[in-house]
């Protein structure tokens, strides 16, 4: 009961409301809707699967309506990925892996928004061990489904004195950065920017790499 308790509240505080969310020993499910097409053009989302699958391939993980049309991008080394649904099916890239802790963009295809809705179980042990944050450019989240400043989800910010880590947010179509440096965010709260639960967004990372550990997440085993 706690660790359902747990669950509820900080997908609550990440905009998800108590209506979105069916937990049973930490497995349930996580709405984000996409905005429609305007004009025919794309209005882009970076976000997240903020749930563990049996194996977090797109068709298992990402559950859509029998009239909605999708598409997603993936960075990887070697250029950007696509996955593509039409009619509620997976038509391409219904095999990309989407683990928690990384992101993609999503776009609707068509004139009207597309609920997207995530099914699985929150990645407890994942978020403990952590995921691989490398220098240079990436797409990260937080394991956990969970809304908070990045200080307060336990993101491994460079310590060092030549370390940095610049965060860009995409907001309506524009970017929003924050950076921080030597162990320091330096924006005003001084906890680096707020996201939101499976909200993905791009790091710029000087220094070496780092796991990105959330050992909170063992209280939701208590």
């Amino acid at each position: 009961m706690k660790a359902k308790a747990l669950l509820i509240l900080g997908l609550v505080a990440g905009g998800v409301s108590a209506a979105d969310v069916v937990s049973q020993n930490i497995v349930g499910y996580v709405n984000v809707t996409v905005a429609a097409q305007v004009n025919g053009v794309s209005k882009y989302s970076m976000i997240s699967n903020p749930l563990k699958a049996t194996s977090n391939k797109v068709s298992d993980v990402i559950k859509l309506g029998a009239s909605d049309d999708l598409q997603l991008f993936h960075f990887t080394p070697g250029g950007f990925v696509s996955s593509a649904a039409s009619g509620g099916e997976w038509l391409d890239g219904g095999d990309v892996v989407i683990n928690p802790g990384g992101g993609f963009f999503a776009a609707s295809a068509g004139a009207a928004a597309v609920k997207i809705t995530f099914v699985g179980e929150v990645d407890i042990a994942g978020a403990v061990a952590g995921h691989n944050v490398p220098a240079g450019l990436s797409i990260q989240s937080s394991t956990l489904p969970k809304a908070g400043r990045l200080a307060d989800l336990e993101y491994p910010l460079g310590a060092g004195d030549n370390d940095s880590d610049s965060v860009f947010q995409f907001v309506n179509g524009s970017y929003a950065g924050t950076d921080g440096s030597a162990g320091s965010w330096l924006d005003d709260s001084g906890k680096g920017p707020n996201v939101a639960v499976a909200e993905a967004f791009w790091v710029k990372r000087t220094g070496t790499a780092a796991l990105w550990k959330q050992p909170s997440a063992s209280a939701l085993l208590q």
